[in-house]
């Protein structure tokens, strides 16, 4: 009888995936990442999760979680929780992001794009008069 073992560790690697850029503002997202209640979970290429993820992150998830030649499968653990943006029409220059968080909802209120645009307009506008003022006097 001939027995051989043999044993393969592989050092996990963490691969940073890029979140989608339009529809969440930065700020919005720093402020999920710091307070915002996450869960963990196990994906694998036949999860029904990883093509709803690899629909909404592009191929850097299908990549890594594809079979290797010579492997039988693979599995990662991804971070992830819920985030809602919310328009109200009584409040146009308003987004709401409601996310969850340890003690509950939280409720993050931001300016829109629109109104952020009209307020960089205004102290572009104050500037240059200021400049302006500062040149002539």
């Amino acid at each position: 009888m001939t027995w051989t073992e043999g044993v393969i560790t592989r050092t996990p690697s963490t691969i940073e995936v890029k979140l989608p850029e339009s529809g969440v503002f930065y700020f919005a997202r720093q402020q999920v990442r710091e307070r915002g209640a996450w869960a963990a979970t196990k994906l694998t290429d036949d999860d029904p999760l990883h093509d709803q993820l690899t629909r909404e992150f592009g191929q850097s998830l299908q990549t890594l979680l594809l079979p290797h030649q010579q492997e039988i499968a693979r599995h990662a653990t991804a971070r992830y929780t819920r985030l809602a943006r919310v328009t109200v029409a009584d409040h146009p220059h308003r987004v709401y992001f409601v996310f969850p968080a340890a003690s509950g909802p939280d409720v993050l209120v931001l300016p829109s794009q629109q109104r952020t645009r009209q307020l960089a307009a205004i102290l572009i506008g104050a500037l240059v008069l200021l400049a302006l003022i500062a040149r002539f006097t």
